[in-house]
C-alpha cells in the first residue's frame, strides 16, 4: 500500500499519541506543551519526508488530529502524500454511533473524504461485535471513504479471519515490540502477518525511551561500533525486520535522530543477537489474544517499567 498519489512509506511512521496532551477522552490530559511546539515538530517531520501516520480522535480529547490538520496544512506535503489512518478505539465509544460519529468528524477536521486506512482495536469487535464492525468498514470500503482497513493489538485467529474477510484491503496490524518486551513476536503474530502481506506497524517502540536508561550490554556495545544511539539501533533493527515503528517527537534533534538510524546497516549476526534477546529471567506472558484476557499489553510495560 502507498500514499494517494503513489509514494513509498517512509520507514518510520509519526507517532500521534500525545500530541495535544497525553491521554484518551476518558482520561485526564498530561504532558501538555504549547501547541506551537506539536504544530513546529510535525511540520519539521513532514517536510523530512515522514509521510505515515495513526490517529484516533481521541487522543489528546481530539486535539492531535486537529494539530496534524494545522501542521499539515503549514507544511508544503499534499494530502495525498501521505497515508492517514484513522483509528476507532473501544475506550472512546458507549455506543456503535459514536465510532460512526468519529469517522465523519475525522473527514470533516482533515477537509478530506477518505481514510487511507480506518483501524479497529480487537477491543473494539468484542465490545460491538464482528458482524457490526465488519458491516461498517465494508460500507466504507464500497463507499470510498477509506482506501484499506487495519486491526491493532489482536491475536492470531482475529487476523487470519480479517484477511479471509477483506483480503489485499486488509492493509496492517499495528502491535508491540521493543528490545524487552517481546510478547507478539513470541506468540508468532509479527511472523504471521508477514506472511500474509499484512504490514507490521509498531506502537512505543522506544518504551518511550526508558529502554535507552537501562544501558544493556548488547545496546550499548552495539552503539558504540557504530557510533550511533541506542534508540538508532533498536529502530534500525525494526526496519531491518520489516517492521515500520511510529516514534512521537516534538523534537528536531531527535527527529533527526530518528531519521538517522535508516542511514547504516549491521551484519546479519548482530540483528539476530537483537531478535533473540530477552531481559533476565524473561517469563512470556500469558494472554488470551482472541479475547484480551490476561495481561493487557500496554499494563505489561508498565509492569516491566516498575520492576526495572
Amino acid at each position: 500500500m502507498k500514499t494517494k498519489s503513489g509514494k513509498e512509506l517512509y520507514k518510520i511512521g509519526i507517532g500521534s499519541y500525545g500530541i495535544g496532551g497525553r491521554g484518551h477522552r476518558d482520561m485526564d490530559l498530561t504532558e501538555k506543551l504549547n501547541d506551537q511546539v506539536y504544530i513546529d515538530g510535525l511540520v519539521y517531520s513532514l517536510e523530512k519526508g515522514m509521510n505515515f501516520t495513526e490517529i484516533a480522535l481521541g487522543y489528546g480529547h481530539g486535539n492531535s488530529l486537529k494539530l496534524f490538520k494545522q501542521a499539515l496544512d503549514k507544511s508544503s506535503v499534499k494530502r495525498e502524500d501521505i497515508f492517514v489512518t484513522n483509528s476507532l478505539y473501544s475506550r472512546d465509544f458507549s455506543h456503535i454511533k459514536d465510532a460512526k460519529k468519529d469517522i465523519e468528524d475525522f473527514y470533516i477536521i482533515m477537509g478530506t473524504d477518505y481514510a487511507d486506512s480506518t483501524l479497529v482495536t480487537q477491543s473494539l469487535l468484542l465490545k460491538f461485535g464482528k458482524e457490526k464492525i465488519y458491516h461498517l468498514l465494508h460500507n466504507l470500503l464500497d463507499s470510498g471513504k477509506t482506501r484499506c482497513v487495519s486491526i491493532s493489538n489482536a491475536g492470531i485467529n482475529t487476523i487470519k479471519e480479517f484477511k479471509e474477510e477483506f483480503g489485499d484491503k486488509f492493509f496492517a496490524h499495528e502491535g508491540h515490540i521493543s528490545f524487552e518486551i517481546r510478547a507478539m513476536q513470541d506468540e508468532g503474530i509479527f511472523d504471521l502477518c508477514g506472511g500474509l502481506n499484512v504490514v507490521n506497524i509498531i506502537w512505543r517502540p522506544l518504551r518511550r525511551n526508558e529502554t535507552e536508561k537501562l544501558n544493556w550490554e548488547l545496546l550499548v556495545n552495539l552503539s558504540k561500533k557504530y557510533n550511533k544511539t541506542q534508540n538508532q539501533i533498536i529502530l534500525n533493527w525494526m526496519v531491518y525486520m520489516n517492521y515500520y515503528p511510529m516514534v512521537m517527537s516534538t523534537n528536531k534533534q531527535h527527529i533527526d535522530e530518528n531519521i538517522g538510524s535508516l542511514d547504516f546497516k549491521m551484519v546479519d549476526e548482530e540483528y539476530k543477537l537483537i531478535t533473540d534477546f530477552r531481559p533476565p529471567n524473561y517469563i512470556p506472558h500469558k494472554i488470551d489474544w482472541e479475547s484480551s484476557v490476561g495481561t493487557p499489553l500496554v499494563n505489561m510495560i508498565k509492569d516491566f517499567e516498575n520492576k526495572n
